[in-house]
């Protein structure tokens, strides 16, 4: 991939690539549990993947505090590359289910991004997100435009960020000028952002980058090993891996022989209000599969025929919803 395919994040002025390096399966177990493709890799292969990513081209790599040991991995992994990558990380501002208030926000924020620092083995990150932004972090604005001011001022962090679920917190966030790049899920399934806050986010000049693109794996064949309840989801999947196969036999599909993975990235970058696509990878196999979407064009015949395939129930959406089906298919994997 080379800087040509890069993108502006929005005010941010950051060059990125489209595909930035998710870095959650790097730390800890994640996704759909499947044979002989589940579980964090050892720490030396995660440090190869950093090194082969950022050779093949990649500038932009996303974490946070509560990815296992990944902060560690990267700090360890850049070491004299620094100057080569954007690196967003993100604060735990929740203790027991509940954002924190107040001066023990204050406090859990800034020294989030002390122990950040010391694991990424900087002194500053490009992009500091808030985690999980709820609507009791944003009640408290004020307070978190003063940590990120004193952040930013102390040198530790550049840019602003947060992190979302769902359409409407990063819209209520966009009107409070809180945040100069958001991070929201965005996939062929879940198209819910690109009605309201893509449009929203570009008049405000905010970054824009967005994760869950394989929905966890379900647009991808794994998702045949979910839970029985969860079959609306895999016939979903069914019909676009039908659909991708189909296109890749058809003339007018410009690039042939994608995978369903690599065509479902390449749903997402046809979206030019998206800044960078973040994808987790855990195998140097995977990072090749995902590097050739950033160059692959879907024809609009495919693109419309998968806009059909939206699903708009959070139910489905939201893996938060079947993370206990998940972690018991683990366990029994692991046992068996």
């Amino acid at each position: 991939m080379d800087r040509s395919h890069y993108r502006t994040l929005g005010r941010t002025g950051l060059s990125v690539s489209p595909i930035a390096l998710g870095t959650v399966e790097l730390g800890m177990d994640y996704g759909i549990p499947v044979p002989g493709h589940y579980g964090q890799p050892s720490k030396s292969a995660a440090e190869r993947l950093v090194g082969a990513a950022l050779d093949a081209g990649i500038n932009f790599i996303d974490t946070a505090q509560a990815y296992g040991n990944s902060e560690a991995i990267l700090g360890r992994a850049l070491r004299g590359r620094r100057t080569r990558v954007v690196i967003a990380t993100k604060a735990t501002v929740q203790a027991d289910g509940k954002t924190l208030r107040g001066e023990a926000l204050r406090r859990a924020m800034l020294a989030g991004l002390e122990n950040s620092l010391r694991s990424l083995q900087t002194d500053y990150v490009d992009i500091w997100q808030i985690h999980n932004v709820d609507g009791d972090l944003l009640d408290q604005a004020d307070l978190v435009a003063e940590v990120f001011s004193q952040a930013r001022a102390s040198g530790m962090m550049l840019w602003r960020g947060g992190s979302f679920y769902g359409p409407d917190l990063p819209l209520a966030a966009l009107e409070l000028e809180l945040f100069d790049t958001v991070q929201v899920t965005y996939s062929l399934f879940d198209q819910r952002l690109a009605d309201r806050l893509f449009p929203a986010a570009a008049r405000r000049r905010v970054g824009v980058m967005v994760r869950s693109v394989l929905l966890q794996g379900v647009l991808t064949e794994r998702a045949d090993y979910l839970p029985g309840r969860l079959e609306p989801l895999k016939a979903r999947s069914r019909r676009f891996r039908q659909l991708v196969a189909e296109a890749a036999r058809s003339p007018r599909q410009t690039t042939s022989g994608l995978t369903p993975a690599q065509a479902a990235i390449a749903f997402a970058l046809a979206e030019p209000r998206i800044g960078s696509v973040l994808v987790g990878m855990r195998t140097q196999t995977e990072l090749e599969e995902n590097l050739a979407a950033a160059t692959a064009t879907l024809s609009p015949d495919l693109i419309h025929e998968l806009r059909q395939l939206r699903i708009d129930d959070p139910a489905l959406l939201n893996p938060s919803n079947w993370q206990a089906d998940l972690l018991s298919a683990a366990k029994r994997m692991r046992l068996s």
